[in-house]
């Protein structure tokens, strides 16, 4: 079993809050999922993509469906949250996000490391979908084992040296929602991204 540094994880929750983050804990996998549809079933309809009487190819108003993405699941991982998300009527995603340029609701995504210095995810994101995906979403939930989560930028160094060695690769530091001031100097939270980012914290 993976070892857990329990000073890092405890850190990470620390320093998430003043970015905005909003870390729950979970079992594993499913509990994580299943937070990740629940958060979905609460929110407003995403404002970018349900305006207007745009139709489906099912005839249904885009108004009364939510869009729920999972672009880097495993078969396994992606099958039970597609199901749960069919239970309460979402279009689930895994691909094709250039499709859904104008906003989709949730985005779940598993980490492949972190930082507890900045509360850092780490998603590698070779796939244009999954890019996509963590840009567009208006509430990103990261699914984030503790066991992945390292003090200090320095700590992932040999991780992403072995990223580096395969040749081309894309990989996302995600510390936050999206945020800027330059809009007249007021804080304006998901100009550049989404505007809510959740870690479901697993023990796993």
């Amino acid at each position: 079993m993976a070892t857990i540094d329990k000073e890092a994880v405890e850190l990470f929750k620390q320093k998430a809050a003043p970015v905005s983050i909003k870390v729950v804990e979970v079992k594993g996998m499913a509990e994580a999922a299943a937070y990740a549809v629940d958060v979905c079933e609460k929110k407003d309809f995403c404002e970018r993509i349900y305006c207007g009487t745009e139709q489906t190819s099912a005839g249904i108003s885009k108004a009364d469906k939510k869009t729920f993405c999972a672009p880097n699941l495993t078969d396994k991982e992606y099958a039970a949250v597609a199901a749960l998300g069919a239970d309460k009527g979402f279009d689930m995603l895994r691909s094709g996000m250039r499709g859904h340029l104008e906003g989709i609701d949730v985005t779940f995504t598993t980490a492949d490391g972190a930082v507890a210095e900045t509360a850092t995810s780490i998603i590698e994101c070779m796939s244009e979908d999954i890019r996509l995906a963590t840009m567009i979403a208006e509430i990103h939930v990261v699914a984030l084992k503790k066991s992945q989560i390292k003090k200090t930028s320095y700590d992932v160094e040999p991780y992403l040296q072995k990223l580096m060695e395969q040749g081309v690769m894309y990989t996302a530091f995600i510390s936050g929602a999206s945020r800027t001031a330059d809009i007249e100097r007021v804080l304006t939270m998901g100009v550049h991204g989404p505007l809510e980012l959740h870690i479901a914290l697993m023990e796993a």
